[in-house]
């Protein structure tokens, strides 16, 4: 059984520019990295700010299952490994791997990233939520910026892998 699959790359010989077919990185491209980088940023304060806690222990012991714990060990729970760190990183991950080939994510991603956070600072006020906000208004410029030279975003037929 034949599995398709793309182009083969060799990582380490850089494309050759003068090439038909190659495209520069476009301002989107860029855009769209600075989001994911942003994103992976964040994800990394969000852990640093709920990491030292006492609570590590009784999460590795396995309490939640048998018995109640305290108000105070479930919020922690939730704020960190139970969070959005994990989710985000593998989003900010995918998001990095498209903008590096040359791609921007399909506008809803930045849209929905945007809407998440404002609905979050208008639930709890003013705190890290307000941080989202750069990696949405990021790849909501990306995929403007790609709509406006014609490039479809999410089709990888239409653009040259970098």
């Amino acid at each position: 059984m034949t599995q398709l699959r793309g182009p083969a790359r060799t990582p380490n010989i850089p494309p050759n520019r003068d090439q038909p077919g190659h495209q520069q990185r476009t301002r989107a491209d860029r855009l769209t990295v600075a989001a994911a980088i942003s994103l992976l940023l964040i994800s990394a304060l969000h852990t640093a700010a709920f990491a030292l806690h006492p609570w590590w222990g009784a999460w590795v012991a396995g309490p939640f299952r048998t018995e109640q714990l305290p108000l105070d060990a479930a919020v922690q729970f939730w704020g960190l490994p139970g969070g959005f760190v994990v989710p985000g990183v593998l989003l900010a991950l995918l998001i990095l791997r498209a903008g590096r080939n040359g791609r921007t994510v399909p506008v809803y991603v930045g849209a929905v990233l945007g809407v998440w956070a404002l609905s979050c600072v208008w639930v709890v006020g003013p705190s890290g939520f307000l941080l989202l906000l750069v990696p949405a208004v990021l790849l909501l410029s990306a995929s403007i910026r790609a709509r406006r030279r014609g490039e479809r975003q999410d089709d990888p037929r239409t653009q040259t892998a970098s």
